[in-house]
């Protein structure tokens, strides 16, 4: 794919955690993908660092902090990205803590700087967007698949 100074292109993430996923240790793994049009230009996995009841946010904020850093990136290249980075979870906690301010009262074990998030859905940066579980791209990265979840959506 070839792309030009000045284009438009569209910034789409997908972003997963699997929860307490480690017998071992019982840490989480977080994971990401971005794309710009149809091609994955960046992604992760990764065991979190510590062991967290919150885990599915911190995920997010890893995604979020990717989709911010991508769009300064593209900027510096002169590649617009106008629209917010569409971030698809199947977390709708995820989703509903970063779009509707009514739940934080609810959410102080959540330290401030997880907040990030919702202050990036507030500046129409990102937009937290759900995904259901089979069509979450991320699952590649954590998940045993078989033939049939491996076809093209």
């Amino acid at each position: 794919m070839l792309y030009r100074t000045g284009a438009v292109e569209k910034l789409v993430g997908y972003t997963n955690v699997d929860w307490a996923g480690n017998v071992g240790d019982r840490r989480s793994t977080s994971e990401f993908a971005f794309s710009l049009e149809s091609v994955t230009i960046t992604w992760s996995s990764n065991k979190q660092p510590t062991i967290a009841l919150s885990a599915e946010y911190q995920g997010a904020v890893v995604a979020t902090s990717e989709a911010i850093w991508l769009t300064r990136l593209l900027k510096d290249l002169r590649v617009e990205v106008f629209d917010p980075t569409m971030i698809y979870s199947n977390k709708l906690r995820n989703i509903q803590l970063a779009k509707n301010p009514f739940f934080h009262g609810r959410t102080k074990h959540i330290e401030l700087h997880y907040h990030f998030v919702r202050e990036r859905v507030l500046f129409g940066e990102i937009n937290p967007v759900y995904v259901s579980t089979d069509r979450q791209t991320t699952n590649i990265f954590i998940k045993l698949l078989g033939l049939e979840n491996l076809r093209p959506f």
